[in-house]
């Protein structure tokens, strides 16, 4: 059976635990400006953005095929980030400018894989 001491500490727990729980809920509801979602209809077709006080502004939409988007905020150097994305049956595929640039020494290998047979391993290993 627990003592009254044990019973203390975990009510004081319990109220501490509920108390960081709602300020934690006023935060951040105090933080979104702007928020709207359209959740999947029967085609499943969506849409949401969102947009909060520290300037995250967010945004897209989908269906059963896919989904494009675009998020936008600023980053601790103080530069403005943007970049969109694409997600369909080719992948997700962001574009921005500070994504950086697949290095020309990858496009070279992967020309190069493309081009080339593949290697009978059987072959390969017989002397």
């Amino acid at each position: 059976m627990m003592s009254f001491g044990k019973i203390v500490v975990f009510l004081v727990l319990v109220l501490v635990h509920l108390k960081h729980c709602a300020a934690f809920t006023s935060a951040s509801l105090e933080r979104t400006i702007y928020y709207r979602n359209t959740p999947p209809d029967p085609f499943g077709h969506y849409s949401f953005e969102f947009q909060t006080t520290n300037g995250i502004t967010t945004r897209g939409a989908g269906n059963e095929n896919g989904a494009v988007g675009v998020v936008q905020f600023v980053s601790l150097e103080g530069i403005p980030v943007t970049f969109s994305y694409v997600a369909d049956a080719n992948g997700y595929q962001p574009t921005g400018d500070q994504i950086p640039a697949i290095p020309l020494h990858v496009i070279r290998q992967l020309e190069y894989i493309r081009t080339h047979p593949p290697v009978d391993e059987l072959r390969s290993r017989r002397w």
